[in-house]
């Protein structure tokens, strides 16, 4: 039988991507030392997506635009943000 190339888009979870590559490995296409090198890695590396507000708070913070404003200026982003409708 040919061999092909197939490619997956790891889920973003540690336990979906842990059962994904249980079923791969109980089908047999995936070796087990390199199922723990692909769930290692990327637990590892995997970080929580920020939303736009998420990273403008930390630019804002990282480059101190607020200058000890920053619980104010959260708060009016927080109200913004929730009170904002298209």
């Amino acid at each position: 039988m040919a061999q092909r190339k197939l490619t997956i888009y790891l889920p973003g979870s540690a336990e979906a991507l842990h059962n994904a590559l249980r079923m791969l490995l109980q089908y047999g296409l995936i070796s087990e030392k390199k199922a723990h090198t692909i769930e290692v890695g990327e637990t590892a590396k995997s970080k929580i997506k920020q939303s736009r507000w998420g990273n403008a708070a930390d630019r804002l913070r990282t480059e101190n635009c607020l200058k000890g404003r920053s619980k104010e200026v959260g708060k009016l982003f927080r109200e913004f943000r929730e009170d904002f409708e298209l």
